[in-house]
């Protein structure tokens, strides 16, 4: 016999069809006459239900709601203001490629200076070659003057943004994390840098390692001139 409802073949004695769940009406004679009642309707969410659907009680068998945050939430967050604050990795590659920046061009133009100021004297017995130390302070004061422009003007500016910040998807903001940091401050940060480079390696090697153990991952310079380095990305 076949199901009233898909038409699969089902057998006589079979209550339910097994293609679409739905009962088998009792062929003539067979239940009827006997007065037997037909079978009652399947429960819902057992037999019927179209493909690719469950139907369960409610509050069974639901899915429990991801944590706040859990999906494209920042890794470290300010604890003072929630922003979503730069990793230590992210600045120290950044660091690196606004050095290239600054340090290919100076490299090249101080020893285009070196080599015009440098002389040579053969007073026959030794050749001896010489550069004037104003060539050599003059090449480490373009450094200066180049290193100290890019940081403030780039830092300081409406995105806080060096070239390597960029790339990396950071950049250097007042300690609310959302307004500009200003030149001002731009420059009492990259004069603290130069500070503790003049006095020791040592402080400035601390200064750069320590946003790894800050709370808000601050360096010193960043805490002289209350900023902080944030993810834009």
């Amino acid at each position: 016999m076949k199901c009233a409802q898909c038409g699969a073949e089902v057998a006589e004695s079979d209550t339910f069809c097994g293609s679409c769940g739905s009962p088998v009406a009792a062929a003539p004679g067979a239940g009827a006459a006997a007065g037997t009642p037909p079978p009652p309707p399947p429960p819902p969410g057992q037999f019927g239900t179209p493909p690719g659907q469950f139907s369960t009680p409610a509050g069974q068998y639901q899915m429990p709601p991801p944590p706040a945050g859990a999906y494209g939430a920042a890794k470290f967050a300010d604890p003072a203001t929630g922003v979503p604050l730069a990793e230590w990795w992210q600045r120290a590659v950044a660091a690196i490629i606004d050095g290239f920046v600054i340090g290919i061009p100076w490299l090249i133009i101080y020893f285009i200076l070196r080599a015009i100021a440098t002389t040579t004297t053969n007073n026959g017995f030794y050749t001896t070659t010489s550069t004037s130390f104003g060539v050599i302070l003059l090449g480490y004061v373009i450094l200066a003057v180049a290193w100290f422009g890019y940081y403030v003007y780039f830092n300081g500016g409406e995105k806080g943004q060096t070239l390597g910040k960029m790339a990396m998807g950071i950049a250097t903001r007042d300690e609310t994390g959302r307004a500009p940091l200003g030149y001002g401050r731009a420059a009492l940060r990259w004069l603290v840098i130069l500070g503790l480079d003049i006095v020791c390696f040592i402080p400035l090697v601390i200064d750069y390692l320590s946003p790894l153990w800050d709370p808000r991952r601050q360096a010193w310079h960043d805490k002289a001139a209350h900023s902080v380095v944030v993810t834009t990305k």
